[in-house]
């Protein structure tokens, strides 16, 4: 196909592009709105998306408000506290749509959200229209090929979970058309300013634009008449020095960034997962992606959602002499993705995910276009060829979805749809009218509200969150019980107990682990409360949060969501600071209340005032051991000691001790153990005593018991099970099939009291359930359970991309005890083999604790103040020590002490501390500077003004050829 710049007039192609968008919005978002839905859904949207728009509103406000200050840098509405460039750099900052909030007042920010969303899909369209307007195709096709191009899978996930990843729509057809117009000796100018938006809209996606753009330009070049001739040489030199230059002008935003990705957990994942195949489950996918759907898994594995696509592709490829650009990648295109380590590697050498896919809408829903324009050319003896290739693959289609996957409900539908454009197709050989755009438009557009609204349930409407509902969660997602919290007398206070004087100024607050606001059953970040909150669910996180979680064997610890609650581990929270508590109300019976934390606003939890939440009533629980967040500490031991202790040993001595890397001029603790190992025999179901060093566990239903003897003497503590060293054997699926046919009723041909399935039909249903549960992976589970409270440590399947990490330890709270029982039990959540070290610890709450804690608070920092990007304060040490804190380390943080600038430690590997040795009063000062936007700035600049230059060389040279001539 001929590329063509030639002037035309794009007026009316633009109008009826717009009135197709207002259509395809009323058939797929507009079926949401019609129910009273928004367009929030209850997991990243609500969680990451509004909360991080809101909040970046509030910070461009305050900013413009007061100019001399600067932009805020630090921010401690994100977690324990983190670097807000860097945070939301990945998915707002460099993104232009995100700054039309800015004309919205604070009543209308989250239908502003969701026009926003709205508007980048307009703009991916018409990136497409303005794309397909250099070839040969009508206004109509082109159209048509617009809303497949919306229609992708890609672009329906990304719109609905993603609203940001649409950008990258928005640009692949403006990069490509850039590539075009260097090779064709236009101006390489807009090719270098397509790659500075690339990048600083979403620097990963720019990764994977990169890649595509390559990918064409590669292909491209083979078809060029004379690829060798000076003059090719000379455009491609253009377009590197463009492109260099729109690359280097984006160090304001990509230079803090590669600093934060060197730490971030993100990248500190196993290659491609560890795998080398995927699942069977993947390939026997891979026929259907052929004949066009919605989904995005397994593996982000998604197409166009029109069921035309396998009669696009098969034509395609019968043409090949007249496609070879297109054909050869398609091609490349089905090689790449049959192997993890190829979409490792277009995932910025990480996990296995065919986002990457993404850039193949644009060729299918062009050639989508073509094709239909086409039509009336077509005879019977062009159809049959058609459909007899297309019937092989269709046969496979139905083998592996219908069969295999057993996935009716989505294969009926696109199987109708294929075979209705099929019908229409060859009846249209003898009668053309069914051809015409009108009735071909009205085809399309049926097929996208049918995938849209009924193939998938990844997009059922009960995922996304009444109007009203939205509001309440993210505004108040613990209900009005923090204002409460903040304006009420506790209960202990009413009683006549004063508040210490020494009770730390700074406190984060928190939930129970169980506690629920929206059917995620996640607390949103918490940016419209007064308090910080110890959660934050970002993609760019301080490895410094994930090095703390990791030591101490956090098993609610992902790479996306570092802390969380931290188990309800009461001493972790207690070092965190977080002094408010909140759950729902009624207190469910399974609840792991943390044993220092009492009622707020009563004497019992029954007798705890509710409040009102969106989600159900509030109650509110503090603590009076919430350590402060700047301390002098006198008594540290070395990291080398820090690392021997077990991760319980390393919490319960959070408040005796403070390990820093360098103990020169400092008291080194000796320490004693503080937590009691539980002896235990292990039962398994047929009550014979066995290791935890070898299970082969074939039945997931068995549950095994933990025999505790004496248990009498293990009084007033909270129970953990220490697991370590847990290596787990997959079986293969063939073992797998095995096992789950042992579970399976009809074996040997018996009847059973539920099912008169043979052996040979339970092995079949056994094979089928398995396949499509991805089998094998490398997901396993052990959890144990003390009386209502069931606590689990897991491994994350393959197919979890943004959170797979290898594990291999963890701790789990089993709650308070008055008096241990006399068993625990155990079960296997995965059949395979499995060999870890289990310890039992009870970590008793003495009142040495409380004095230890009472020490910290009234060594304190005192006149505590969180300024713009700064913490002051002061200090009164009488010996040598420690400033500690449970601020994140971050290079961005710098200090002075009495004005003096000093080196920033590292206290327990991975909070800012400072060195104290001279006795005396201490006036601290901590001031935050991201690392590297000042040196991301200034190049800029520089590389702004080479632009500049060039710019007014490059037109001075024009003007001076144009007089001339």
């Amino acid at each position: 196909m001929k590329f063509s710049f030639a002037k035309q007039r794009r007026g009316k192609l633009y109008g009826g592009y717009v009135l197709f968008f207002v259509l395809f919005c009323l058939l797929t978002y507009g079926v949401y709105w019609l129910f009273g839905y928004s367009l929030i859904s209850t997991h990243d949207v609500l969680h990451q998306h509004v909360p991080i728009m809101i909040e970046y509103r509030k910070i461009l406000l305050s900013w413009l408000h007061h100019l001399s200050a600067g932009p805020l840098q630090w921010s401690w509405h994100i977690g324990l506290g983190a670097d807000a460039f860097q945070t939301f750099s990945y998915y707002i900052i460099g993104d232009p749509f995100a700054y039309l909030i800015l004309l919205l007042n604070k009543a209308h920010l989250l239908t502003g959200f969701q026009l926003i969303g709205l508007v980048r899909m307009f703009f991916a369209g018409l990136s497409f229209t303005y794309f397909a307007s250099h070839f040969s195709l009508k206004r109509w096709a082109i159209w048509l090929g617009a809303m497949v191009y919306l229609g992708s899978g890609f672009a329906i996930y990304a719109s609905l979970f993603q609203p940001f990843f649409v950008n990258a729509l928005i640009l692949l057809p403006l990069l490509i058309t850039a590539i075009e117009a260097v090779l064709q000796g236009r101006s390489a100018w807009g090719f270098g300013f397509v790659v500075y938006f690339s990048v600083v809209v979403n620097f990963y996606l720019a990764f994977m634009l990169a890649l595509g753009g390559i990918t064409y330009l590669i292909l491209r070049w083979i078809e060029l008449p004379h690829p060798l001739a000076r003059q090719r040489w000379f455009n491609f030199g253009r377009m590197l020095c463009s492109g260099v230059l729109g690359l280097l002008a984006t160090a304001w935003l990509t230079l803090p960034e590669i600093k934060a990705l060197q730490s971030s957990p993100r990248f500190d994942v196993p290659f491609a997962s560890g795998m080398h195949f995927y699942s069977l489950q993947y390939y026997l996918s891979l026929p259907n992606a052929l004949l066009g759907n919605v989904n995005v898994d397994p593996f982000w594995l998604n197409t166009l959602s029109v069921n035309v696509l396998l009669l696009v592709v098969v034509w395609t490829f019968r043409h090949y002499r007249d496609y070879k650009l297109i054909v050869r990648l398609m091609v490349l295109t089905m090689v790449l993705s049959l192997l993890p380590m190829f979409a490792a590697t277009l995932n910025g050498f990480t996990s296995p995910s065919n986002r990457w896919l993404f850039l193949m809408s644009l060729p299918m829903a062009l050639m989508t276009g073509v094709f239909l324009q086409q039509l009336k050319t077509m005879t019977l003896n062009d159809w049959v060829p058609i459909f007899k290739w297309a019937a092989v693959i269709l046969v496979l289609i139905l083998i592996s979805t219908q069969i295999i996957a057993d996935s009716t409900s989505t294969v009926l539908p696109q199987l109708f749809f294929l075979m209705v454009y099929a019908g229409v197709f060859v009846v249209g050989i003898v009668r053309p009218q069914l051809l015409k755009p009108q009735v071909l438009s009205a085809l399309v557009m049926a097929n996208i509200f049918v995938a849209f609204n009924f193939e998938n349930a990844a997009y059922d409407i009960h995922q996304f969150l009444p109007n009203g509902a939205a509001r309440a969660l993210i505004s108040q997602p613990y209900g009005t019980a923090t204002t409460a919290v903040a304006t009420q007398p506790t209960w202990a206070e009413q009683n006549g107990t004063k508040i210490s004087k020494y009770a730390p100024t700074f406190a984060r607050t928190s939930n129970v682990s169980n506690y629920v606001t929206a059917s995620a059953g996640i607390t949103p970040n918490n940016f419209l409360l007064n308090g910080a909150n110890t959660s934050s669910f970002y993609s760019i996180q301080n490895g410094a949060a994930i090095q703390f979680s990791r030591d101490l064997l956090n098993n609610q610890r992902q790479l996306n969501l570092p802390i969380q609650q931290f188990d309800d581990r009461g001493r972790v929270l207690n070092f965190l600071g977080v002094r408010n508590l909140y759950a729902n109300s009624p207190l469910p019976s399974d609840t792991n209340m943390p044993h220092n934390y009492v009622p707020t606003f009563g004497e019992t939890p029954d007798l705890n005032q509710s409040f009102y939440g969106a989600n159900g009533d509030v109650q509110a629980y503090q603590t009076t051991d919430n350590f402060p967040l700047m301390y002098f500490q006198s008594r540290v031991i070395s990291n080398q000691t820090y690392k021997q202790l077990d991760a319980n040993e390393k919490e319960t001595n959070l408040a005796n001790v403070t390990a820093v890397g360098n103990t020169k001029n400092l008291k080194v603790t000796k320490l004693q153990p503080q937590s009691v190992v539980i002896p235990y025999k292990l039962y398994d179901a047929d009550q014979n005593i066995i290791s935890t060093t070898n299970i082969a566990d074939t039945n997931k239903a068995d549950t095994y018991t933990l025999y505790i003897p004496n248990a009498k003497q293990y009084q007033g503590m909270e129970i953990r099970a220490l697991i370590t060293n847990v290596h787990y054997t997959e079986p293969t699926l063939t073992d797998r099939i095995n096992i789950d046919k042992l579970n399976s009723p009809g074996i040997n041909g018996h009847l059973s009291s539920g099912s008169n399935q043979t052996a040979a039909h339970g092995g079949w249903d056994a094979f089928k359930r398995d396949v499509a549960n991805g089998s094998p992976n490398q997901a396993w589970r052990i959890s144990m359970t003390n009386g209502d409270i069931t606590n689990s440590l897991s491994q994350m399947p393959e197919t979890n991309l943004s959170e797979y990490e290898k594990t291999t330890a963890g701790v789990l709270n089993l709650g308070w005890v008055d008096q241990m029982p006399n068993g625990l039990s155990m079960q296997l959540g995965q059949v395979g083999r499995y060999s870890f070290d289990l310890q039992l610890v009870g970590i008793p709450m003495t009142t040495q604790y409380d004095k230890q804690v009472q020490r910290l608070q009234k060594n304190g920092l005192k006149e505590l103040r969180l300024g713009h990007n700064e913490i002051t304060g002061s200090v009164t040490t009488k010996q040598s020590g420690v400033l500690a804190s449970s601020i994140p380390y971050s290079a961005g943080w710098h200090a002075t002490v009495n004005g003096h600038t000093v080196k920033l430690i590292k206290t327990n590997r991975a909070f800012v501390g400072i060195k104290l040795t001279k006795p005396g009063k201490h006036q601290i000062k901590l001031t935050y500077r991201t690392p590297g936007l000042t040196a991301g700035i200034h190049f800029t600049t520089i590389v702004g003004g080479l632009i500049s230059f060039l710019g007014i060389a490059q037109l001075g040279w024009h003007l001076f050829k144009r007089k001339k001539d």
